[in-house]
């Protein structure tokens, strides 16, 4: 029996989107289980009636006002029972993302987290933008300011980063250091949390794309205030931070 991925899409008022993300998850293919939980903010726009027209793969959803997206995603973590965590939000999975995940930590116990080494973007069409690679995953680079994203802080050695909706954990390493990191940040808590976890482990890389990225404004290069948010979180990002005086 396959191990069991649990899903969490937090979402507030994005009709237009949420029917691709659900529909990446309906496209799965080949052997998984999958526990799928849907956090609505409490939107107004057809959200909910998406979302009832779903259940079919939809395990659990709640609407209800939330404090954005991390609490969201905190939230719905609290009501999964897997094995292996992660979370989605206007992105889409590949096909084979779900069956790929289940047998990597079935097959390599020793993997504490996972994230892709293909890096995929689409733009509103759903084309692909760009499929970039990422060297691999390493505890020294992370803290040195390597993955703080396409020169980040100004700095030109910072060119990687770890794409959020291509990485899945354990839950026994969320339950260790993730809800408290997570909800640290306002904006940055994705690299709150890749901080937490990196300190426990470095991720397993795969090759295989595992997601497409919706849309590139929520890259660092593109939302400063994510960028100085995200300084705050690593002891050598924010000296590079004093630094740099950004």
């Amino acid at each position: 029996m396959a191990i069991k991925i649990s899903l969490v899409t937090p979402t507030f008022n994005r009709a237009e989107i949420l029917p691709a993300t659900l529909d990446s998850i309906a496209q799965q293919r080949g052997h998984y289980d999958l526990q799928y939980v849907v956090m609505d903010g409490g939107s107004t726009d057809g959200t909910q009636e998406i979302i009832k027209a779903r259940r079919d793969i939809v395990t659990d959803y709640i609407s209800a006002p939330d404090d954005g997206m991390y609490d969201a995603i905190v939230k719905g973590f609290a009501r999964c029972d897997g094995d292996v965590f992660g979370w989605n939000s206007d992105d889409t999975l590949f096909p084979w993302t779900l069956s790929l995940v289940s047998r990597l930590f079935e097959e390599i116990p020793t993997a504490q987290w996972i994230s892709t080494l293909t890096q995929a973007a689409i733009d509103a069409a759903g084309d692909i933008m760009y499929l970039r690679k990422v060297p691999g995953y390493s505890q020294q680079a992370f803290f040195d300011g390597v993955y703080f994203g396409f020169g980040g802080a100004g700095d030109s050695h910072a060119t990687e980063f770890i794409q959020q909706e291509s990485t899945f954990f354990r839950r026994a390493l969320w339950e260790k250091v993730g809800p408290a990191a997570l909800a640290s940040q306002s904006l940055a808590g994705d690299f709150a949390l890749w901080t937490a976890f990196m300190a426990e482990a470095p991720p397993l890389g795969v090759d295989a794309p595992l997601a497409r990225l919706h849309t590139p404004a929520y890259m660092p290069k593109n939302n400063p205030p994510k960028i100085r948010q995200a300084l705050g979180v690593s002891p050598s990002v924010s000296f590079m931070f004093c630094r740099r005086e950004i």
